[in-house]
């Protein structure tokens, strides 16, 4: 649930005032808010019906009802997890890295592969760009493409990646990895980077994300949520398996000839 609370919170600059409060009440209150409807959340918050619905929708909903729905599949997934025994608490993860790795297999389009590693060969520069949990496959890909003989790089700071963003041509390439695809920074460079027709892929973890509309080829792992508390323990391998793929396939096609 963590990470669907962080997708909403990531959308509070598009929000009034009065919309904030709503948002804040949903963030801070997820199993209250599943319990009530809009007349009586809007009642509790001395808001109009209105302005939870348009809340909502700015959210990325189709309204109150939509949110509900997801928010309530959240909750209920939390509460499942507690309850696991702890005897069966690695069995869950082993689990759920097979349940990712299997899906994330499935998923892979070759032609798409084909198509990311023939961009490789194409550009003169390759910037990876990830954030947080996602930069280190980016550095892992970067030390790859580098050892082979591109010019390539991964780089944590965000401020330098904004630079870079405002400074790569249509001769470049961008690879952006995000599990979510709705990190702000992410869509913030993807902006600057179609603004400078600099040719873009994105690798995400999430189904119908943002960030996959913003560039000119999308890939798609798949990744489960795992908390630990507050602790973010969800799997970037899949990611990682995505960018292996590409790589190998520009080394073996393209570099090659």
């Amino acid at each position: 649930m963590q990470v669907f609370l962080k997708r909403l919170s990531q959308q509070r600059e598009r929000l009034s005032q009065l919309e904030m409060e709503v948002l804040e009440y949903i963030l801070h209150h997820p199993d209250k808010v599943v319990r009530l409807n809009v007349d009586e959340l809007a009642k509790k918050l001395f808001v109009s019906t209105a302005t939870i619905s348009r809340t909502c929708q700015q959210l990325g909903f189709r309204g109150f009802q939509d949110m509900k729905y997801s928010l309530s599949k959240e909750v209920f997934q939390e509460k499942q997890n507690m309850e696991s025994s702890n005897s069966d608490v690695l069995s869950n993860h082993i689990n759920r890295v097979q349940l990712e790795m299997e899906s994330t297999l499935k998923s892979i389009a070759e032609g798409k592969i084909i198509s990311a590693a023939k961009y490789i060969h194409e550009s003169n520069y390759v910037e990876f760009f990830g954030v947080g949990n996602s930069l280190p496959p980016c550095v892992d890909a970067a030390r790859k493409l580098m050892f082979s003989g591109k010019v390539t790089s991964a780089r944590e700071d965000w401020d330098e990646l904004r630079s870079v963003a405002n400074s790569l041509s249509k001769d470049d390439l961008a690879i952006l990895v995000s599990y979510s695809g709705e990190t702000i920074y992410m869509l913030e460079y993807a902006a600057l980077l179609k603004k400078r027709n600099v040719k873009t892929i994105a690798i995400t973890g999430q189904q119908n994300n943002r960030l996959q509309q913003e560039v000119d080829l999308s890939l798609q792992a798949y990744v489960t949520n795992c908390y630990y508390g507050d602790l973010d323990m969800s799997s970037r391998f899949p990611l990682s398996v995505i960018l292996d793929f590409i790589i190998l396939t520009y080394l073996q096609q393209f570099k090659n000839k």
